[in-house]
């Protein structure tokens, strides 16, 4: 199983990043502000959901699978005949690991679309935005 991560959102429905901590997201959002112009009401952290890719319960359709190509080849006897649930389950297992490692190498694993565990924190009140000196509303005395 992947740790958690987590990503941050100033309007609870578009989340940015994939950070190790909710800490680190904060910090990050906290960075971010940085760049805004406008100042949002919160920062909203969520703990990304991992997509379920459907690596696990297939040692029972492989099984099988190879019990039909050993028939149909010319070898004789029974083949895997005599599995118990617990050679059934490590297969399943070592299955899971390895196709969810493959899709990791290939860069396959679909990336995380849902969140959950959604924390608000106040945006702090020190916010500065810089103004083009033109757009300026007011002047400094002695300023023509």
């Amino acid at each position: 199983m992947s740790k958690p991560t987590f990503g941050y959102s100033f309007d609870r429905d578009n989340y940015h990043g994939s950070y190790a901590t909710r800490q680190a997201a904060l910090e990050a959002a906290l960075e971010s502000l940085k760049q805004r112009s406008d100042m949002p009401e919160g920062i909203f952290i969520g703990q990304w959901i991992q997509p379920d890719v459907q690596s696990s319960g297939h040692a029972e359709t492989i099984i099988e699978a190879m019990r039909e190509r050993w028939e149909a080849s010319s070898e004789s006897g029974n083949y895997l005949d005599q599995l118990d649930e617990h050679q059934i389950a490590d297969l399943d297992a070592s299955l899971d690991a390895c196709i969810r490692d493959w899709l990791k190498r290939h860069q396959l694993m679909p990336a995380p679309t849902k969140l959950r565990a959604i924390s608000e924190h106040p945006v702090p009140n020190v916010h500065h935005v810089s103004v083009p000196q033109q757009e300026r509303e007011t002047s400094l005395m002695g300023e023509a």
